[in-house]
C-alpha cells in the first residue's frame, strides 16, 4: 500500500503520498505546485514549468516505489488534490504521465481516495468528511465514487460505484421493402 512505509513523504521539499492500492500513484498539493487545481486539462498542458516540475517528481518517486527506472512507463501517476468545489470530497487533476487526464483512472481513483483516508497526508488535509466509506473525487469531467475500508493503515475492502443510464429511448419505424 504505502511503498515507502510512510503516509507522507517529502520529494524535493513537497509532501507526498506514494501509494499503491492497484494504481501506483504520487499524491500532492496542487497549491504546492503553484496551482489552484481547478484549472482546464488544456491550461494545465500548456503550463511547460509544471510539467517539467511533474516529471522530476515522478523520476524520483519510481525507484522510492521499488518501480525503477519509470523512464519509459506511464507509472507512477501523479494526481495534484485541492479542495473539492461540487459536492465532492476532493478534487483532483491526473497526469498520466505527461497528458493531464480528463478525469481519473478506476484504479488511480481507489488509490487516491485510499490516500485521502490517510491521517495527515496531502489529501486527507483537504478532504471534506467523506460519507461513511465513499470519497466521492471530482475530476474535470466529473464525479468518481470510489469505496475503501481501512483497518490502520491496512485496506480491509476497496472498489468503485458504477452507475448506468439509459442512452436513448424511442421507435424505429423503418419503410417498408418492396
Amino acid at each position: 500500500l504505502l511503498p515507502t512505509g510512510k503516509a507522507v513523504d517529502e520529494i524535493q521539499g513537497l509532501p507526498c503520498t506514494m501509494i499503491d492500492n492497484g494504481m501506483p500513484c504520487v499524491i500532492l498539493q496542487a497549491s504546492d505546485l503553484e496551482i489552484t487545481g481547478r484549472e482546464t486539462r488544456e491550461e494545465l498542458e500548456a503550463n511547460e514549468a509544471l510539467k517539467s516540475r511533474l516529471e522530476a517528481i515522478r523520476m524520483q518517486c519510481g525507484p522510492l516505489m521499488n518501480l525503477g527506472d519509470v523512464t519509459e512507463t506511464t507509472v507512477p501517476k501523479l494526481t495534484m488534490v485541492s479542495k473539492p468545489t461540487d459536492g465532492g470530497h476532493l478534487s483532483t487533476r491526473t497526469f498520466i504521465p505527461h497528458r493531464c487526464h480528463e478525469a481519473i483512472g478506476v484504479l488511480g481513483a481507489v488509490s487516491v481516495a485510499t490516500a485521502a483516508l490517510l491521517p495527515r497526508s496531502p489529501a486527507s488535509e483537504l478532504m471534506t468528511e467523506p460519507d461513511g466509506h465513499t470519497v466521492r473525487l471530482e475530476h474535470p469531467t466529473g464525479f468518481f465514487d470510489a469505496v475503501v475500508e481501512l483497518d490502520g493503515n491496512a485496506v480491509r475492502r476497496a472498489g468503485i460505484v458504477r452507475t448506468a443510464r439509459p442512452l436513448m429511448e424511442g421507435v424505429a419505424y423503418p419503410r417498408g421493402y418492396p
